[in-house]
Order: C-alpha cells, then sequence, then structure tokens
C-alpha cells in the first residue's frame, strides 16, 4: 500500500533567491517611496484652497520663494504674508496641462535631485537657508540651458505673486496703476492707511 501522492513542491534555492530579492527590492521601492512624499503637510485650510498643487509642490514653491524673495528692508511684507505659494497655485492652474505638468515635474526635481547635483544630500525643502541658495545658484549658472530656463521661470512665478500686492510697489518704485488712483498716488495713500 502507499500513501497520499506528494503534493508538496520543492522550491530551488534559485528560485528562492530570486523571490526573496524581488521581494526586497519591492520593499525597497515602497520604503523609499514612502519617505518621499513624508513630511508635507500643510493646514487643512491652505490645503482645502489649492487648485494646481499639492501639499507637497505647495511647501516647495513656498520654500522657492522664501529664498527667491528675500527681503532688503524690514518695511517690506514677507512673501508668506502675501500668500506668494497660494497665488502661484493660481497661476499654476490658470496654465495649460502640458505647461501645469512641467511645472509640477520641475518641482519634484528640484526637491529631489537638484540638491545631490549641488552636493547637498538632501531634500530641498529641508536644507538650510543657504544650502537652498546653492542649489537656486547651481541652476541659475548651469552650463545647462534648461536648468537656467527653469531657475527663470520658478522666479519669475515668485516676482509676479509678491509684486501683485500694493505693499510692495514703493520697492521698485512702483506708483501702482493709473486706473481709479487715488488724487495723492498710492504709495501716499498706504502711507497715510498706516498711522
Amino acid at each position: 500500500m502507499s500513501g497520499p501522492p506528494n503534493t508538496t513542491k520543492t522550491v530551488s534555492r534559485r528560485r528562492f533567491l530570486k523571490v526573496g530579492v524581488a521581494g526586497s527590492a519591492a520593499l525597497a521601492l515602497g520604503g523609499a517611496l514612502a519617505w518621499q512624499t513624508r513630511g508635507y503637510e500643510v493646514p487643512a485650510a491652505v490645503s482645502s484652497r489649492l487648485r494646481a498643487l499639492s501639499p507637497k509642490e505647495y511647501l516647495i514653491a513656498k520654500a522657492v520663494a522664501a529664498r527667491v524673495l528675500r527681503r532688503d528692508a524690514d518695511d517690506l511684507p514677507m512673501p508668506e504674508e502675501l500668500h506668494v505659494a497660494e497665488y502661484i497655485d493660481g497661476m499654476v492652474a490658470r496654465l495649460d496641462e502640458a505647461n501645469r505638468t512641467d511645472l509640477k515635474r520641475l518641482l519634484h526635481v528640484l526637491e529631489h535631485v537638484l540638491p545631490w547635483s549641488a552636493a547637498k544630500p538632501s531634500r530641498f525643502t529641508r536644507l538650510d537657508g543657504a544650502g537652498k541658495d546653492a542649489v537656486l545658484a547651481s541652476m541659475m549658472s548651469s552650463s545647462v540651458g534648461l536648468l537656467r530656463g527653469a531657475f527663470e521661470a520658478l522666479k519669475s512665478l515668485c516676482v509676479m505673486a509678491y509684486f501683485r500686492d500694493a505693499r510692495t510697489w514703493g520697492a521698485i518704485g512702483y506708483d501702482g496703476p493709473l486706473l481709479n488712483r487715488p488724487v495723492e498716488g498710492w504709495a501716499r495713500l498706504r502711507v497715510r492707511e498706516r498711522r
């Protein structure tokens, strides 16, 4: 008499190693993706107003604006006071899909790739001010025209978002639009309102 047939399969050492390596690679990739997407929390009130940027992209834009728009004088408002990153989000929402996709990709490249090329092995948003400046300076002076153009695009978005506010006009000698201009001018009106 013979017993029931043996239905257990034996796994070869080679197959075991292949499955083990594939599983390890999948776990490592999953861990890397989780690490890349954590730490990007924004207040719910801000998150609910975002139209084009994810919270992560919003925080990258906010970090860029903070460095590009450093104040020379204490009487100028901070970029955060003027909600520059939120305004950038609105501008990005008005772009056509191809340009919007390119800009969002640029923000991710700036966050994760460009710090390494500037010898700053960290996320852009985690660097200190000098580290962020080094990354942006490397873009600005790059021998690669695409990177220089990318820097100019980010700088232009920041400048447009910042200088849209009348509180910044005096710094560039602009006294506001002619349409509906107060008799004393916009700059004098703002000085009088501060008193």
